[in-house]
């Protein structure tokens, strides 16, 4: 029972950043002209485009390396800095790879 009370206080804990608003996070979001590309911030899986075009997502503030992924396209890089109470929106548009 120890262990899966500790489980779900570390999902809330590390995996509840991209949720709710708290003292400590910035607005992110990105507008893509394929909704179910997958995004991710330095290398972790966040969901796809869709979940993240709404204006109440949360991350914290800092430096991240923003890669927009999908198997029929180019991926789109971007670096973004994102300030305590600040916003950053990732505009990318991708092309669909050559045969």
């Amino acid at each position: 029972m120890k262990s899966i009370a500790f489980f779900l206080f570390s999902v809330l804990l590390f995996g509840g950043c991209a949720s709710l608003r708290s003292e400590g996070s910035a607005v992110f979001r990105v507008e893509c002209n394929v909704p179910e590309a997958a995004v991710l911030l330095d290398d972790v899986p966040m969901g796809r485009v869709s979940q993240w075009v709404k204006p109440d997502r949360f991350i914290r503030p800092g430096f991240y390396r923003v890669e927009i992924r999908h198997p029929s396209y180019y991926s789109h890089f971007e670096e973004i800095t994102v300030a305590d109470g600040g916003s950053a929106t990732v505009k990318a548009e991708l092309h669909p790879l050559l045969e």
